[in-house]
């Protein structure tokens, strides 16, 4: 028994090793071909793995800290500059590709609302790298990370709703809110108490106990999540917020953070979703696959035209403003969150889980594609 466990161990650890490498050979996002991986050496294909107890409990690290990393991408300063045009753009991006979901959810007997906000998110994974490569620091490049990010803090307060309104009494919703007042009180002290800070970073830096700080926070907060009645990630993106305030101050941390997280529990997760995922259950049912299409159809539509339309309205021209659009098409994380999360709760099927995967598949390979092409063809 243990040879069949240390064996599914070697190749999860094989193909975290192949990754990076496969990434770069195909141009693909990392995590896209993580999750590519485990869909051919899963149920779906060749039957090397399968979801067994210490793979699920790996998983479940791995998904705890992606919301971590999500959380400390999080840069709230950004949000202050061009703050009605971030405004305008996110409430967009995120209400249009909503409504649209809201409406193809009904139509095929899914559950609306989940659909809609599933549709809602967007990758900040992707929008950052996008921006880098074409638009650095200009006017363009701030508005549309400040959108992207507040569409990230929507879609998870958003989604923490939806999935968790069945378990989350009034009194947990109280605490809740204490605990979100809190932390935004003790952003406010860090970034008053510079002494303080100064005293505290020669100490926390020794025998890497900043990491293990960290590591503390994530799974404390993590765990009074779930004692509040929420799942564990909602504790893990704020703990990512907090963090996110001193990682400028001590970019050493951060980048000792995402190595962590990127070079061992984040690709598990995604390694497992790919596990999880059969395809036979999507593309051997036309309903199935009209559903995806139309999925699809919709994510797309919804966002560009969501983000086109406000980005014009202030002031943006029709390039920039399509550009934007397309850049915020990209659906990763918090898709693959949402499914994760649906299915946990008993939420969705394993069809549809499914098909959210390969939705955020095809979103995260076509958006900056295309967003690189209306950028390369104007320049």
């Amino acid at each position: 028994m243990n040879e069949g466990i240390l064996f599914e161990m070697f190749i999860v650890f094989l193909l975290i090793l192949l990754s990076p490498v496969v990434s770069r050979l195909l141009g693909m996002p990392a995590i896209v071909v993580e999750t590519l991986l485990g869909i051919l050496l899963g149920p779906s294909f060749f039957c090397f793995l399968e979801e067994r107890h210490w793979l699920s409990a790996m998983a479940l690290i791995g998904f705890i800290y992606l919301m971590f990393v999500v959380g400390l991408e999080v840069e709230l300063d950004v949000l202050k500059e061009e703050l009605p045009k971030v405004i305008v753009i996110a409430l967009a991006s995120f209400i249009i590709p909503f409504t649209l979901g809201y409406l193809v959810a009904i139509r095929y007997n899914l559950p609306p609302v989940f659909i809609g906000v599933a549709l809602s998110t967007t990758s900040m994974g992707v929008v950052l790298p996008t921006i880098r490569e074409f638009l650095q620091k200009s006017s363009v490049a701030q508005v549309l990370l400040g959108a992207a990010i507040l569409v990230d803090v929507i879609s998870m307060f958003a989604l923490t709703y939806v999935v968790e309104e069945r378990f989350l009494s009034p009194h947990g919703a109280i605490l809740l809110f204490a605990v979100i007042l809190s932390l935004f009180v003790i952003i406010a002290l860090l970034r008053q108490r510079t002494s303080t800070r100064a005293k505290l970073i020669p100490i926390v830096g020794e025998h890497y106990l900043d990491v293990r700080i960290c590591i503390a926070l994530i799974f404390g907060f993590a765990v009074l999540a779930e004692v509040i009645g929420i799942h564990a990630i909602v504790g893990s993106f704020l703990a990512g917020l907090l963090v996110s305030e001193l990682r400028r101050r001590v970019r050493s941390l951060s980048e000792k953070l995402l190595s962590f997280g990127y070079g061992f529990f984040i690709p598990i997760f995604f390694i497992t979703v790919g596990v999880r995922t059969n395809l036979w259950l999507v593309l051997g049912n036309l309903r199935e696959i009209e559903v995806l299409v139309s999925l699809i159809i919709v994510g797309f539509v919804g966002k560009i035209l969501g983000a086109y339309l406000a980005s014009r309205l202030v002031g943006f021209n029709g390039r920039e403003s399509l550009f934007m659009g397309l850049a915020m098409s990209a659906r990763l994380s918090l898709i693959i969150a949402a499914a994760e999360l649906g299915l946990s709760v008993g939420l969705i099927s394993p069809s549809l889980y499914s098909t959210l995967i390969l939705l955020a598949i095809v979103s995260v390979l076509l958006s900056p594609t295309l967003a690189r092409a209306v950028m390369e063809r104007n320049s």
